[in-house]
């Protein structure tokens, strides 16, 4: 019984758990009374409506029909049977058709419950539920939604049409124009079009009704929002502070602009609006004012922007300060630091102020923008572009606030940090110069870098053969000083390190000294500091034969017919490859026949030997063989040649017979027996068919068949037989020799004497007369290239240049070390280049010289011409006022260059020219000087301070300062003495060349240049000439000879001597005298002039010279050379008349000793006459001179230049003439020692020059010289100051 009623009970449970479930599951929404989606009224009928629920309800109306209608009221109470639901009766009576839509029932607390009914109260006389009114209501047409006009209608049947403005009805199509009872039209993805004015319409028994709608867009796009001041905004107190917030949006946007900031309680602060518009877009303004600040209104102020769902934002802080101020300090230190080459690098120092300063950057004292165009001051910052070393320096900022009186400076120290840069790789070519084996070599690495780098010297041996390149960098091994000689290295001397200042910049210089050249390998010079690394590579190829590349032959005897020859070839083994010899043809150089000949080639420690054995020799042997090889470098082919001749074999002949002679007993004889042959014969001597041999008392000389018997005896008495042998025979000759009593033969000995004496004569002119026609044409040499030679003396010219010796050892230069530049001169096979040396002689950085060299295609004897040169040059040795030598690259494989001395300002004949309007008679002084200086100020007033000393050491100074020397100026004055001082020079270094057996032949003022400091210098660019365009050089016969300066003897016999020189040097001073006008002007230079001239005419006197200096010209012009003076004379003449012109002006003339260092030590040149006592002049008289009457009225070319040699125009000479009141009386002696001031009354009578400006009055015969003051003679003269 138990069990059934615990069945029963479950079920009972069950029961009520199921039927209250159903009920939660029902009333999860509410529940109306009506069951249809809507509901159709008549208008002025009742509607009610019953809402059901699980807990309280609430009623949603329509749009348009507010809770409060007196016409609706809501019933609320509890229902159900337990009275455990909710219910709300909606009433609406009357209904009317505005009450039109969807009525809804929810849940109070769950307003997503809810369950509603669509009710229509139609009402023919409204069928719209909104009444038209007179204004369009606004649809909005939002981005991304459906357009809707809420045209929604009282009865469902009501047929609607949409029309556009005016008369455009719209027809639907249900999908994207939708017609909707409960909504009205809905439009999706509304375009453009749908913008403007629409209206529904619906007719009712012929009543037309009409709901019309605006459309409008929205748009909520911001464009940009911006403040007047986006940054930091400074103000002081009680000051105005003004922020205006721009907001710019798209057309039909709604803005809205609000403030948030620190002071809103500050009555003080007022917001104006603003707006303005544009075809595209609308323009907000919203100023905030805070007229009067105080420390309250600092901080931050906002400006929000809303449009619809956007929103921006923007903010500025403000900072109220009590008074101005500047607070300027160091950022990071005092000290600076970039690195060059760097694109920007800003100085930027820590400054606050306020208001904002005036902010100026100096650099080193100048205003830094102003220095340089790559300095930029941006805000309080300068910034420097492409940073330079020379942008090293102290920066001062200076700022100032002007109206406060206000200011303060601030300096930093800029160190450029730069990578170290090796000066040798700007002139460095690629190495193949060669080391002699066992030489000593130093190497030089100079580097520049900050901080100063420093230097390791690496070292990398070459493989076997070949360059030394691919060389991998840990095979590298650091050069030692003193390291022990193995067979991988080289013994070094030394590692030295040294500092200069080169060209105004601190160097580093590495010197590398190695002891013995073994081994070829490559030394690399490593240079680094904390910015980077440069390296340099110098390639070491040691070689044991001359340049790396030569020929020989090897047989001492020479190349003789029926013998073997042998002839080597030898080359670097490392620098050249593919050695053949071949046999050179035609007039052709370049010539060769048939296959390479076959050679044997051997290898050696340092070279290749390729040795070519010729068997046999015939005379069709001769002939020149050429070894050629690959150079490894240039990977071209490189060529020597080498001239065989062969000895055809000769049977010997006796130039002399000998003959019977009877001798006194102990007295001695001698009997001769030359012989001639090929090979050369040997002499044996016989006596009585005895062979003899040297003992006491007989000498044999078998060279050149000589028997010397001294204190003969009678048993020397005999037959006597010369025989001369070789290979093609044998000849001789026999004389019998008596021996007698002196009392015997007393009468034969003046006859015997004279024989030998005719016999020894004999074989002297026999000798002369063989050297005579073995002596080639002098017309044909080579040296007729070079207008400086060497005395012959006995020997032919080419005999004996060939004698000169070339030093290598001290004047070689390398030519990586050699920069070519421009061009200075140019001729017809050579030319002269401007150059920079790097490390030439004692300099340790750049010179700038002049470089001799050949054109393209020269040929053998141009080659040989200019290598004489360089042997000439080496042979006369170093003189002040002589174009020195300087060194020489005439290393095998690359072009010959002679490097001589820079002379920056030309040559005298056109410096003189370019100075006739500024020259000057006499010196001005006082005050009148002083003005004149100012004239010409900038350019000499760096050497108006300059000291003797100084001067001295200038001259032996480096070149590389030559632009900080002594400046060219065209308006500097020249004066008398200037031409005086040059032609002293000149005398000096004639006298120079003449005590070392030098013939000059073309001496003239174009070969005569000017260096700094006044000193002139002989030069000779020979090889640069071309004699074909030159005017000054005409044609006689097949050469073409500067006549004008040649003397007779030289025109008409071919014999130049150092008295020819002296004529040329008296035409020289005339050159000078006239201010490079050209000699013998309006003449034509034709046999007639010669002639005249050999028969004693000579030229006028110049238009500036004294008679000293004429007289001076007509004893040059002597016409027998024994009467010319010596070079030694016209030096000590020239530097009485130097000294006595200087004395003239009141002041004492101080000789310059000029101390010149050189391999024969020093040398003092002192400019007065060595002995004591009244200067020595040369006597002369002119009073019989016949001269040269010039045409002066005959045309002349307009260039001036011609092969006649004729130069000035008339017209110019004219210009240059002498005044009227130049005269001279009763002058008949001129140098007279005891009459110095009639000396003097010559030169104080000369006028002003033609051209320049004077003071002369009518009757003043007295010079008045202008302009300004003359250069220093720096090497002649010191002028004490006035």
């Amino acid at each position: 019984m138990l069990e059934i009623f615990l069945v029963m009970l479950c079920g009972l449970t069950s029961r009520v758990v199921t039927k209250d479930a159903d009920n939660k599951g029902r009333f999860s929404s509410p529940v109306l009374n009506v069951t249809e989606r809507q509901i159709i009224l008549e208008k002025n009928q009742m509607l009610q409506l019953n809402c059901r629920g699980r807990w309280e309800l609430e009623w949603v109306y329509p749009t348009g029909v507010s809770k409060s209608h007196p016409s609706a009221h809501v019933e609320e109470t509890r229902c159900g049977k337990r009275k455990n639901l909710y219910c709300s009766s909606l009433i609406l009576s009357p209904a009317l058709a505005q009450h039109t839509g969807s009525y809804r029932c929810r849940y109070s607390h769950k307003q997503h419950k809810h369950t509603s009914v669509y009710i229509f109260i139609t009402d023919s006389r409204q069928p719209f539920v909104k009444v038209q009114k007179e204004i369009p209501d606004v649809v909005y047409m939002k981005e991304g939604q459906d357009l809707v006009f809420p045209c929604r209608v009282t009865n469902p049947e009501t047929k609607v049409s949409l029309i556009k403005f005016p008369d455009r009805k719209i027809g639907t199509d249900q999908r994207n124009i939708i017609w909707n009872n409960r909504k009205g039209f809905v439009i999706r993805s509304p375009t453009y079009f749908y913008i403007g004015l629409f209206s529904c319409e619906t007719i009712i028994n012929g009543t037309k009704y009409t709901n019309k709608f605006l459309t409008y867009r929205p748009v909520n796009k911001i464009q940009k929002v911006y403040l007047n001041s986006t940054g930091l905004e400074q103000a002081l107190q009680g000051e105005r502070l003004a922020l205006n917030c721009t907001v710019i949006a798209e057309f039909n946007s709604r803005v809205n602009i609000n403030w948030s900031y620190p002071g809103k309680a500050n009555s003080t602060v007022s917001i104006i609006r603003r707006i303005t518009q544009s075809r595209t877009n609308v323009v907000f303004y919203s100023i905030l004012t805070v007229h009067k600040l105080h420390k309250a209104d600092k901080g931050m102020y906002t400006c929000h922007v809303t449009s619809g769902p956007a929103k921006r934002e923007v903010n500025t802080s403000v900072i109220v300060y009590d008074k101005p101020f500047i607070k300027l300090k160091h950022r990071d230190g005092p000290l600076v630091q970039v690195n060059a080459g760097q694109k920007s690098f800003r100085l930027s120092p820590k400054l606050r102020a306020f208001p904002e300063p005036e902010v100026i950057w100096w650099k080193d004292g100048k205003v830094a923008a102003e220095q340089c165009s790559r300095y930029h001051v941006e805000g309080n910052s300068l910034v420097i572009r492409d940073v330079a070393e020379e942008d090293a320096g102290d920066y001062t900022i200076l700022t100032r606030i002007q109206q406060f009186g206000l200011h303060q400076n601030l300096t930093l120290s800029l160190v450029v940090n730069v990578k170290p840069q090796i000066a040798e790789k700007a002139v460095a070519v690629r190495d193949t110069a060669t080391m002699p084996r066992s030489s000593r070599q130093v190497f030089r690495c100079t580097v520049h870098g900050i901080p100063p780098p420093q230097i390791q010297w690496l070292w990398h041996r070459c493989p076997t053969k070949g360059l030394c390149e691919e060389l991998v960098s840990s095979s590298w091994t650091a050069v030692r000083e003193g390291a022990a000689v193995t067979s991988t290295y080289n013994p070094v001397l030394s590692v030295t390190h040294v500092q200069e200042a080169l060209q105004g910049k601190n160097k580093t210089i590495g010197i590398l000294t190695v002891g013995k050249a073994l081994i070829s390998g490559v030394y690399r010079c490593v240079a680094s500091n904390s910015v980077g690394t440069d390296e340099l590579d110098i390639r070491f190829y040691v070689t044991d034969v001359q340049g790396g590349f030569s020929v020989s032959g090897e047989s001492e005897e020479g190349p003789r017919e029926g013998r073997d020859y042998h002839l080597s070839c030898v080359a670097n083994k490392h620098l050249y490859s593919n050695m053949s010899w071949h046999r050179v043809t035609g007039s052709s150089a370049g010539m060769v026949e048939g296959p390479p000949l076959v050679g044997e080639l051997t290898e050696g420690e340092y070279s290749l030997t390729l040795r070519l054995t010729l068997t046999n020799l015939t005379a069709q042997d001769s002939g020149t063989y050429r070894c050629s090889a690959t150079h490894l470098v240039t990977m071209q082919d490189s060529h020597q040649d080498i001239l065989m001749t062969v000895a055809v074999l000769e049977a010997p002949v006796l130039l002399q017979n000998l003959s019977d002679c009877s001798v006194n007993i102990s007295n001695s004889v001698t009997l001769q027996c030359p012989a001639s042959g090929v090979p050369r014969p040997l002499v044996t001597w016989y006596k009585d068919r005895r062979k003899l041999k040297q003992v006491s008392g007989i000498m044999l000389e078998p060279e050149d068949g000589t028997l010397h018997i001294d204190r003969i005896a009678v048993e020397d008495e005999g037959l006597y037989t010369c025989q001369a042998t070789n290979e093609r025979g044998s000849v001789e000759s026999s004389a019998y020799v008596s021996v007698e009593n002196s009392e015997s033969f007393s009468l034969e000995i003046p006859t015997l004497a004279c024989t030998c004496v005719v016999a020894t004569l004999f074989w002297l002119l026999l000798t002369l007369l063989i050297r005579k026609l073995r002596q080639p044409n002098s017309a044909n040499g080579k040296t007729e290239y070079l207008p400086i030679i060497l005395h012959q003396g006995e020997g032919p010219l080419d005999e004996h240049c060939d004698r000169l010796q070339y030093d290598a050892e001290k004047w070689e230069f390398p030519q990586e070390r050699l920069q070519l530049e421009k061009p200075l001169g140019r001729g017809a096979f050579g030319k002269v280049m401007q150059a920079s040396a790097f490390g030439i002689g004692n300099s340790t950085g750049c010179t700038t010289v002049a470089v001799k060299m050949l054109k393209e295609g020269a040929t053998p004897s141009e080659h040989k011409a200019l290598m004489t040169e360089l042997k000439i040059l080496n042979h006369i040795g170093h003189h002040l006022n002589v174009v020195n030598l300087l060194g020489a690259c005439t290393r095998p494989g690359g072009p010959l260059m002679v490097i001589v001395e820079y002379c920056k300002y030309g040559n005298l004949s056109s410096y003189l020219r370019s100075k006739r309007d500024v020259f000057m008679l006499n010196r001005v002084n006082g005050e009148e000087e002083r003005g004149q200086q100012d004239e010409c100020k900038s350019c000499v007033e760096s050497q108006s301070s300059q000291k003797v000393s100084s001067e001295i050491e200038g001259e032996r100074r480096e070149e590389n300062e030559e632009d900080n020397g002594s400046v060219s100026c065209s308006n500097t004055p020249l004066h008398l003495e200037d031409l005086i001082s040059y032609s002293f020079q000149v005398a000096r270094g004639m006298e120079f060349l003449a005590s070392r057996k030098c013939i000059h032949r073309d001496l003239a003022a174009r070969n005569i240049l000017l260096s700094d400091n006044n000193v002139v210098k002989i030069c000779d660019f020979g090889l640069a000439r071309d004699l074909y365009k030159d005017p000054d050089y005409v044609r006689k016969g097949d050469a073409r000879l500067p006549l004008k300066w040649m003397s007779p003897e030289s025109i008409f016999d071919k014999v130049f001597t150092t008295q020819s020189d002296v004529w040329s040097y008296g035409v020289l001073l005339w050159e000078i005298f006239s201010l490079g006008a050209s000699p013998y002007p309006g003449l034509n230079i034709d046999e007639e002039f010669c002639h005249r001239l050999k028969q004693g005419t000579r030229m006028r006197a110049p238009e500036y010279s004294t008679p000293e200096i004429y007289n001076t010209m007509l004893v040059c012009w002597e016409r027998n050379p024994s009467d010319r003076p010596a070079f030694t004379e016209l030096v000590g003449t020239l530097g009485d008349l130097l000294q006595a012109r200087v004395q003239q002006d009141g002041k004492d003339y101080i000789p310059l000793n000029t101390f010149l260092s050189g391999e024969s030590g020093a040398e003092y040149l002192d400019y007065r006459d060595t002995q004591q006592g009244n200067p020595s002049y040369i006597n002369t008289r002119i009073d019989t001179v016949s001269t040269f009457e010039e045409d002066l009225n005959r045309e002349v070319p307009e260039d001036s230049q011609s092969d006649s040699g004729m130069v000035l125009p008339s017209e110019e000479f004219i210009q240059l003439k002498w005044t009227d009141k130049f005269k001279t009386k009763n002058i008949t002696r001129f140098f007279l020692k005891s009459q110095h001031q009639e000396r003097m009354l010559a030169s104080s009578a000369l006028r002003c020059v033609s051209g320049v400006p004077c003071g002369c009055g009518e009757n003043d015969d007295t010079a008045v010289p202008c302009g300004a003051p003359p250069p220093d003679y720096n090497t002649a003269l010191l002028y004490p100051s006035l």
